[in-house]
């Protein structure tokens, strides 16, 4: 996990690795105890750029399939911070919407994750952060908040185009899906390094590993 104190309040920055995130996944799901999907696809949404605000209104019709070869989902944001977005998700994540979507009680329409931002916000630092930080021996997960989620995505989204041979666009690219319109706060506030996987890799395939 890559940490760093906010530069002008009392708080931490949180990057999460590709294997935190997905640790962070499985803790969400339902244990056998709980029927409550309504979790794991709160964190993959946040996983995937959205707010713990916008995480509440996501319904099935929000689900857009690209017009392109292949198969790939975006999702439409109707009222975010910043306006109307779409942003890419996983076909992971567009199936737990599907699957959620088709439970007793949902309508299309419906939004699936029917609770307030801050119960979304909780179930990230009150539960899951104290929990993985117990069951892997770093408190570093103490320091991680919800909006630690969006922070890592737009990290990755931004290093995985570059290293895949994004253009110069690449950051304008990520703050659109994202629904950042400040250069300066994206830059400043969620850009982080680059992610230590994709640093590995690199290092690896330039023989300075």
């Amino acid at each position: 996990m890559q940490i760093e104190p906010m530069p002008s309040e009392d708080g931490w920055r949180c990057w999460l690795s590709e294997r935190e995130q997905e640790l962070l996944v499985e803790h969400a799901d339902p244990r056998p105890d709980e029927d409550d999907p309504r979790r794991t696809l709160a964190v993959e949404l946040m996983l995937d750029g959205l707010r713990s605000e916008e995480t509440t209104r996501v319904s099935k019709n929000d689900v857009r399939r690209l017009d392109a070869e292949g198969e790939a989902y975006c999702l439409r944001v109707w009222e975010g911070k910043t306006g109307y977005r779409e942003c890419p998700v996983s076909t992971q994540t567009k199936e737990r919407i599907f699957m959620l979507a088709s439970m007793p009680g949902f309508g299309q329409d419906d939004p699936l994750i029917d609770v307030s931002p801050r119960t979304v916000q909780r179930w990230v630092a009150e539960d899951a952060a104290p929990a993985l930080a117990e069951q892997t021996g770093d408190d570093d997960w103490l320091k991680v908040s919800a909006h630690d989620l969006r922070r890592t995505w737009g990290t990755h989204a931004y290093y995985r185009l570059i290293s895949s041979g994004g253009t110069n666009d690449v950051r304008e690219i990520v703050m659109r899906w994202g629904g950042w319109d400040d250069e300066d706060t994206f830059r400043n506030n969620y850009l982080g390094r680059v992610p230590d996987g994709l640093s590995a890799e690199l290092m690896a395939s330039a023989g300075l590993a």
